[in-house]
């Protein structure tokens, strides 16, 4: 029998059956699991276990015969424990979690992300390939250096067979133009008259600096962007540990993805967010 998600009151025992380093302090892994599970949708999250060290959020970064891909990025203790697992080993998994992404037909797709905020992106840029009608895909991708760019021969190929067109930037012009993200996004909202949707992961000030801009383009229909980087301690709206001001909205049931409309009523977006004591702290 074939779930559509897996257990949420415990984790359940998946094996790494994959493990590669993608870029910098970042590896990916592909975990089996023990049940035939399907449904993952772009932009939500599973909790992740690594025994006899933490439990957090991970993005999805694709699920294809109950093999889950995930991207994990340096963060603290529980993630370098993650990048010491290997082939054969053991990690728990609950989940799905949150709401997705949901992209609507006949626009431009503007993907914009850095870091591991690519995770969820590239699960996206899979579930808009495999619509039948064609899509105008744009992944715009920043980052310090090329060696910090993820996924990038992934997006350089999609890119060469034309299935997406692939904007890549660096702070130190190691790779792509040297800037920030936006510059690309700017260009390409002054020139195009077609409908567009932002999708935005990864840093949030980051996000709020494209939130912005795309405000300025009345080309530009929706805004949908990940807080996923938020603290979120359960995953399903019980500890309540990723409120957002003033709304009381929690980023694991309410969010991780807000469209505009949802994001102006956020008071705290790119400004603050909270820590493990509940204390807000400037971002």
């Amino acid at each position: 029998m074939t779930k559509q998600t897996l257990p949420n009151d415990k984790p359940i025992m998946g094996k790494i059956v994959e493990k590669w380093e993608e870029c910098f302090e970042t590896y990916c892994f592909k975990i089996k699991l023990p049940v035939k599970v399907q449904g993952a949708k772009p932009g939500q999250f599973v909790m992740l276990w690594v025994p006899g060290e933490d439990e957090y959020p991970v993005g999805i970064a694709g699920l294809k015969d109950s093999i889950l891909e995930v991207g994990i990025a340096k963060m603290g203790p529980g993630t370098e424990a993650m990048h010491k697992k290997g082939v054969g080993d053991l990690v728990g998994i609950r989940g799905f979690y949150g709401k997705p992404f949901t992209p609507p037909d006949d626009v431009n797709h503007l993907l914009i992300g850095g870091g591991f905020g690519m995770t969820p992106l590239k699960l996206l840029t899979e579930t808009l390939m495999s619509i039948e009608k064609k899509q105008n895909i744009h992944v715009f991708e920043g980052a310090r250096s090329k060696d910090r760019l993820m996924y990038l021969e992934w997006f350089r190929d999609l890119h060469n067979q034309g299935k997406i067109n692939f904007h890549a930037c660096t702070d130190d012009g190691s790779y792509g133009y040297q800037g920030f993200p936006t510059a690309d996004l700017e260009i390409f909202l002054q020139e195009s008259e077609t409908p567009s949707v932002i999708y935005a992961a990864g840093p949030e000030k980051m996000m709020k600096a494209i939130f912005d801009l795309g405000r300025k383009y009345a080309n530009v229909i929706d805004m949908q962007m990940s807080l996923a980087d938020r603290y979120m301690r359960c995953g399903f709206g019980a500890c309540s540990s990723c409120v957002v001001d003033p709304t009381g909205w929690r980023i694991c049931v309410d969010g991780p993805i807000f469209n505009t409309e949802k994001l102006e009523k956020i008071s705290d977006f790119g400004v603050y967010k909270r820590i493990e004591t509940g204390e807000k702290k400037r971002i």
